[in-house]
């Protein structure tokens, strides 16, 4: 087989490869002053629950991305293998 041919096939059946996933960063609440603080007390209260909702998302966002790319070297590195001993069969005229 051509060793472009070669190259397309891995393309081509390495569906478990998954696609990287874009974690949002969570964004802090805005510092604020006393006086609005206490006359804002549940909205502030609101942010910063949403701020912790939202950074556990990102962490655990964070955590798969990790476990996915590590996967994919896994797979990358079989890939790899496979290319190296492929390849020294091959002629220089292919």
């Amino acid at each position: 087989m051509k060793p472009i041919l070669h190259l397309a096939l891995l393309a081509v059946v390495s569906p478990e490869v998954a696609f990287a996933e874009w974690c949002d960063p969570p964004v802090a609440p805005a510092p604020t002053t006393a006086d609005l603080a206490h006359d804002f007390r549940e909205e502030f209260k609101d942010e910063f629950d949403q701020y912790f909702r939202d950074a556990s998302l990102y962490t655990a966002c964070l955590d798969a991305e990790r476990v996915r790319v590590f996967q994919e070297m896994q797979i990358t590195t079989h890939r790899y293998e496979w290319f190296l001993n492929d390849s020294a069969k091959w002629s220089p005229s292919e």
